[in-house]
């Protein structure tokens, strides 16, 4: 079955056999290890990657050790160099690299400056800033969990209906479909914004517990990341998953939190200095 005779994004568990029959390489776009907010390490993600038959894009929040921990350690699995990057604004944006070695330079040149010693805790840059950096590297910019979770403004799009960010969406590549993370209603709505504005789409697990890596997977007729990642920018890509169980989304939040508490004072005092520097810019 060709891209043109699947459904685009399909609610349900990925059938990895069929899709393999069909050509497609599948990949699970949004997982995070111990070097974030997670519970596996980078090395148990592929392990659990090649158990499933599929590729992978660690993308540890403002952190890229993961990513550097596998990169070349198994050949038989597909590795996306990724990031998630938390923005001054709130939204979380998810950037996709042809080559490890430029997602390195821009870790280096964008994100590692603003560290404030903690694991993964930065000074957040805004989002305009972000998407001028990213602008200089062959990457996808994508929007994780487009419209938000628990009521915060971690979505692009979300803060696009409030009107905090004019344009922006029009500078991304895409937008994440399904996310593991999120309820299936808030994905229904993303996968809705996708087709009816023709965006291209990705979609992951969000995956902070090792059970939950490719719940939901990407899915494009390539043969290498980088064939796999121009097969998304030109809107091939299909998305087939589901939104993670009580339990799983239960294991996450414990994990997350455990995680977060060391370092839970440094985030709040980032988080506040970027909220009175948003309230001058708008005086």
């Amino acid at each position: 079955m060709t891209p043109g005779e699947r459904p685009r994004i399909s609610f349900g568990t990925p059938d990895i056999d069929e899709l393999e029959r069909d050509g497609f390489l599948s990949a699970d776009m949004h997982v995070h290890t111990r070097h974030s907010d997670a519970a596996p390490s980078a090395r148990q993600v592929l392990d659990r990657a090649r158990r499933r038959r599929i590729g992978v894009a660690i993308t540890d929040h403002n952190e890229i050790a993961g990513v550097r921990e596998v990169r070349s350690s198994r050949p038989d699995v597909p590795v996306i160099p990724g990031i998630e990057l938390d923005c001054a604004e709130g939204p979380h944006l998810l950037l996709y690299f042809y080559s490890f070695s430029d997602l390195v330079d821009f870790y280096d040149r964008h994100v590692r400056e603003r560290r404030r010693g903690a694991q993964y805790v930065t000074s957040y840059p805004a989002i305009e800033q972000l998407l001028s950096a990213a602008e200089g590297y062959s990457c996808l910019k994508i929007a994780a969990h487009p419209f938000g979770y628990f009521g915060l403004d971690r979505g692009v799009l979300k803060c696009d209906a409030k009107g905090l960010l004019p344009g922006v969406i029009g500078r991304l590549d895409g937008v994440e479909a399904i996310c593991g993370g999120m309820t299936g209603a808030v994905n229904r709505r993303a996968a809705e914004y996708a087709d009816a504005h023709t965006l291209p789409v990705t979609g992951g697990s969000d995956a902070h517990v090792l059970r939950e890596v490719g719940r939901v997977v990407t899915a494009v007729g390539a043969d290498s990341v980088g064939e796999f990642l121009d097969g998304i920018a030109r809107g091939e890509s299909i998305v087939a998953g589901s939104s993670s169980g009580i339990l799983s989304r239960g294991m996450a939040a414990g994990v997350i939190g455990c995680n977060y508490v060391p370092y839970s004072v440094t985030a709040v005092r980032a988080r506040l200095e970027c909220s009175l520097e948003r309230l001058f810019r708008r005086r």
